[in-house]
């Protein structure tokens, strides 16, 4: 693969306008990365289904699969730090490192499981260490997009999102067909393969380019490094700081805690049996994945419409999940991920767009972390509320809570219309 002809993105506006950016699959290198990338994903899934399944067979124990769950937000405290790394040193710092410190983990977690019976302790270790590698590689092709399709990097962004969000409906299709022939310790096995899917992508030529030394990202440039200078690129512009706190208000009205609650009301107020829940949750991840290629495949994207539509459908859904129709309720879950999905494409998609170069590691390693933070609260928040008010007056609740993200956004629409600095992206060696 040769390297891209361009080190600066050939967009004919700046940022802040319309301008239109051409689809990435009419790139190769984006193909091939958009290949290695899917694969990865798709393992990761499987890893995630699997993983607390066979923890729960081997212990019987709620507590240890909790444990493992928490390995991966607690991975994701760092991301501040690796976006640090990302930054001083360039994305490539990030990229394989992450990757062979996830096969190394699950390399010991597969020979640990494969021994005999394990602790939780060894089991939570690798799965931490498995968290930080797959929370390193992230961060480092994610600051990466801009040097490796200056053409199109917000499209390219956003499609990349739209197929993570194909593999989170992949993966458990793949566990559920191959755990026959394979089972829980295969399907693991199966996982470690595809952390080499991306080592290969790199082994063509498909990474983030070089920083070369002088450059204005380049180690030795000058430059402030201070983590701070991260948190300031954020409230220097309004349309980031707008689309944080967006992403915090759905994060803790429409998170965790809200899906375990709609199951609960499936199952529960509907009495739908299990298989129809399943259905349903199926429908939800599809309907987010609709969202967001709704917002990612379009050629000209206007992130202010884009986010308050997203965002109406999601408080409306949320009020009308507390009507007395089982009818209104699934269409309410349906049209609340279809909003979520068009939301979440938007905010990394203009994550590309808005940040500066220079700071766009440290600017989305913070943003991670508090958007992290409020998708904890999630689960506090809802239950917490449905012992108070019931189910209905809880959906009432958080669909007001998402509703004020509406007022937000239109407090601050004007700033949506101005221009901004180009896309920057790392020059090639």
């Amino acid at each position: 693969m040769s390297p891209p002809a361009a080190t600066t993105p050939k967009t004919g506006s700046a940022p802040g306008s319309d301008a239109v950016e051409p689809s990435p699959f009419g790139n190769p290198r984006f193909t091939v990365f958009a290949a290695g990338n899917a694969i990865n994903n798709i393992g990761e899934a499987v890893y995630a289904t699997a993983l607390p399944l066979l923890a729960y067979r081997l212990t019987g124990s709620l507590t240890v699969m909790t444990l493992l769950a928490a390995a991966v937000p607690v991975g994701m405290l760092l991301a501040p730090s690796l976006g640090w790394v990302a930054d001083r040193w360039g994305p490539r710092a990030l990229v394989v490192p992450g990757l062979l410190l996830q096969a190394l983990a699950a390399l010991v977690m597969n020979l640990v499981l494969h021994a005999g019976t394990p602790t939780p302790a060894a089991l939570f270790v690798c799965a931490l260490l498995v968290a930080i590698g797959a929370a390193a590689y992230r961060t480092g092709w994610m600051t990466g997009v801009p040097g490796m399709f200056p053409d199109c990097p917000v499209r390219a962004r956003g499609t990349l999102n739209s197929l993570f969000f194909a593999a989170t409906l992949v993966g458990p299709l793949v566990f559920s067909f191959c755990l026959p022939f394979l089972g829980y310790e295969g399907l693991l096995w199966l996982n470690l393969a595809t952390f080499f899917a991306p080592v290969a992508v790199w082994a063509m030529g498909v990474h983030p380019p070089r920083v070369r030394p002088g450059t204005p990202g380049a180690p030795g440039a000058g430059r402030n490094w201070k983590l701070s200078e991260g948190w300031k690129a954020i409230v220097a512009d309004r349309r980031v700081l707008d689309m944080l706190i967006v992403q915090v208000v759905l994060a803790i009205t429409c998170g965790a805690g809200l899906e375990a609650l709609v199951v609960y009301s499936l199952g529960h107020t509907w009495s739908l049996s299990d298989r129809a829940v399943s259905a349903v949750v199926t429908v939800m991840n599809a309907c987010m994945l609709a969202g967001n290629l709704l917002v990612a495949q379009r050629k000209r994207t206007r992130p202010w419409i884009t986010l308050t539509l997203g965002m109406t459908a999601c408080g409306l859904s949320l009020l009308l999940l507390a009507l007395p129709w089982r009818s209104v309720f699934l269409a309410a879950v349906a049209l609340g991920a279809l909003g979520e999905g068009a939301v979440l494409s938007t905010v990394v998609m203009m994550r590309v767009k808005y940040l500066p170069g220079p700071v766009l590691g440290r600017a989305s390693g913070l943003m991670w972390l508090v958007t992290g933070g409020a998708a904890l609260l999630s689960p506090a928040v809802t239950p917490a509320l449905t012992e108070v008010l019931g189910a209905r007056g809880t959906f009432l609740v958080l669909g007001l809570g998402a509703c004020s993200a509406l007022w937000y956004l239109r407090r601050g629409r004007r700033d949506w219309l101005r221009p901004s600095a180009p896309v920057a992206s790392e020059s090639n060696a």
